[in-house]
């Protein structure tokens, strides 16, 4: 009945979003994990027996780009499921990185440095898809934080959600904001390229948070930077100013404080300096916001990851391997399967 009061007139579709979400993780997402889990192991053999018997595809191929594709749209079509209908900034981010992937790896100087950071790609592969893991094994604790994507936020000031889980929530706010700022470096050398031909040229124009003594003179540089500078680096290509949303780095710093905690009796999160805080619902869409990032930037290291690989030709910018990932469209709601 609450929710009816809230919601009115966009309680359906509040409801199917939940609904996709919560069937995604009940039947797709198991299956999906055990595929992806044997595609990072290069375990072939069980990576064929999951798509035939756990997800019926029969067309696998032995190629690692078809491996590859196959691994990535199972997880795609889950991931983005999980976030639902409301995921338009993580969705607009990887289209506008497609765009300018396909025009940055025609370039010899930027293939060159994603076969020399190759280990690092594969490393937050393995490491993003690993905190990914976390968030769908915890999605209970975190999944109302869509309702503020459907509902004015000043109708929910009096909302408080009893629910105290503050502590496991805010590790892995942390955990995956920490995670997705260590790949932006892939966003700013592919913008670099295309603005300049080199992945190493930071040009002329720079942030305004950032200090002159601060700005990077190459991606060495970039690395060390705190998370907020790396954002607004980031945020001022268009299309990609999404992520500073998605990733807010005040909201970052506030949770982050030793002092913070939940309290029950407001429903907010405050800390010893701001007693006001925000509410525990809002705090949950930061952390669904959190994933949406992630899951988005999940798929930019897999575009690095085959452009690195040693099978990857260039005359295949436009191959079925990028087209497959410009759009996943979600599976009906009673979806087990990924075709």
């Amino acid at each position: 009945m609450t929710l009816m009061h809230l919601l009115e007139d966009r309680m359906l579709d509040f409801m199917e979003d939940s609904g996709h979400a919560s069937e995604a993780i009940d039947s797709l997402w198991v299956p999906t994990e055990m595929l992806f889990e044997y595609y990072l192991d290069e375990n072939w053999s069980m990576f064929a027996r999951v798509a035939n018997k756990r997800l019926e595809i029969q067309r696998i191929g032995t190629s690692r780009h078809d491996r590859s594709r196959l691994a990535y749209h199972a997880l795609g079509v889950a991931t983005v499921t999980i976030v639902g209908q409301t995921g338009e900034r993580g969705k607009l981010v990887f289209d506008r990185f497609t765009r300018k992937h396909l025009a940055a790896i025609r370039q010899e100087s930027h293939r060159a440095l994603l076969r020399a950071r190759d280990a690092e790609s594969a490393s937050l592969e393995r490491d993003v898809f690993g905190v990914m893991g976390h968030f769908v094994d915890n999605y209970p604790s975190w999944s109302m934080g869509r309702l503020v994507r459907y509902v004015d936020a000043s109708t929910l000031t009096d909302l408080t959600l009893f629910r105290d889980e503050f502590t496991l929530v805010r590790d892995l706010y942390q955990q995956g904001f920490e995670l997705a700022c260590k790949c932006l470096w892939i966003l700013l050398a592919t913008q670099n390229t295309v603005k300049r031909g080199d992945p190493n040229s930071f040009g002329e124009i720079h942030p305004a948070i950032v200090p002159t003594n601060k700005r990077p003179k190459n991606l060495t540089q970039f690395d060390k930077l705190p998370n907020a500078y790396k954002l607004a680096y980031s945020g001022q290509v268009p299309g990609w100013d999404g992520l500073s949303s998605l990733l807010d780095n005040k909201r970052r710093n506030t949770i982050g404080h030793a002092s913070v905690r939940h309290d029950l009796r407001s429903g907010r999160i405050v800390t010893d300096k701001d007693q006001s805080g925000i509410s525990y619902l809002d705090f949950l869409n930061e952390v669904l916001g959190v994933y949406e990032a992630l899951c988005s930037l999940m798929q930019i290291v897999r575009l690095v990851r085959v452009a690195a690989s040693p099978d990857f030709t260039v005359n295949r910018p436009n191959a079925a391997v990028y087209r497959s990932h410009r759009r996943f469209t979600p599976p009906p709601c009673r979806t087990s399967r990924v075709r």
